[in-house]
């Protein structure tokens, strides 16, 4: 005769019904639906912007805001219905901006203007502000969309901001520095040669061709290749090449 298997009860007393009480608590926990609170309370809340304290960062930084024509800028954008626009615009004088003549940040609703435009005639600041404005007026229409700087998303809101043919760049004799250009790029279509300070970091074409076969909308056909900085150097003297 085989030998005897026998199941030892290795549990201790009072083991067997603690955890079947631990389950059913686990269950339901599982059940019980969560409440809002209980969700609040795993993320932290963080407050919407300030403009107190970003009118305070940007006075650390050497901005003066400039409350004229601050209301002045927003006269225009409530004429033309971007009042939500027209809420969060501010204008600061900016005593760093050496060569540009303003700058306009749309992620944040803001104009800075170089400080020398005090020396030109009265209209000169004004002027710049509405060229500025219409970049801000262009992404808050385009809400999103890929857009080019001076593109016909920037003529039209010139033209509804008062200043219909407006240059790309300005022409005041502003202190100049030299930029050295370490890439270029040449369009696969037209041969054109684009000089550039930094690499590329994405795809981009050539907008002479895009606005002439494409009308002005971005295609791959015309496309930007890099190519070697002698061979830029050689066939576009003109440029300042590092």
């Amino acid at each position: 005769m085989g030998p005897e298997y026998r199941q030892l009860n290795l549990a201790l007393p009072g083991l067997v019904e603690q955890l079947r009480s631990v389950r059913k608590a686990r269950v339901r926990r599982k059940s019980k639906p969560a409440r809002s609170e209980d969700i609040l309370g795993l993320f932290e809340v963080i407050p919407p912007p300030d403009p107190l304290a970003r009118q305070q960062i940007a006075q650390d930084r050497g901005l003066k805001l400039d409350f004229g024509l601050t209301a002045q800028a927003r006269e225009l954008l409530n004429a033309i219905n971007l009042d939500s626009l027209a809420e969060q615009l501010q204008v600061y004088w900016n005593p760093r901006l050496i060569t540009t003549a303003g700058l306009a940040h749309h992620t944040t609703s803001r104009i800075d203007l170089n400080t020398r435009l005090i020396r030109f005639p009265p209209d000169e600041p004004g002027r710049t502000l509405r060229h500025e404005l219409a970049h801000l007026v262009a992404h808050h229409r385009a809400a999103g969309r890929r857009i080019q700087a001076h593109g016909p998303e920037w003529r039209e809101a010139c033209t509804a901001l008062g200043i219909p043919g407006e240059q790309r760049c300005h022409n005041l004799p502003l202190a100049r520095r030299s930029v050295k250009r370490k890439f270029a790029y040449q369009c696969r279509c037209c041969g054109i040669i684009v000089p550039r300070v930094r690499k590329l970091s994405r795809d981009s074409a050539c907008y002479p061709c895009c606005r002439t076969h494409n009308r002005g909308r971005y295609s791959r056909r015309f496309l930007l290749d890099p190519m070697p900085l002698g061979s830029a150097k050689k066939l576009a003297p003109e440029h300042s090449w590092a």
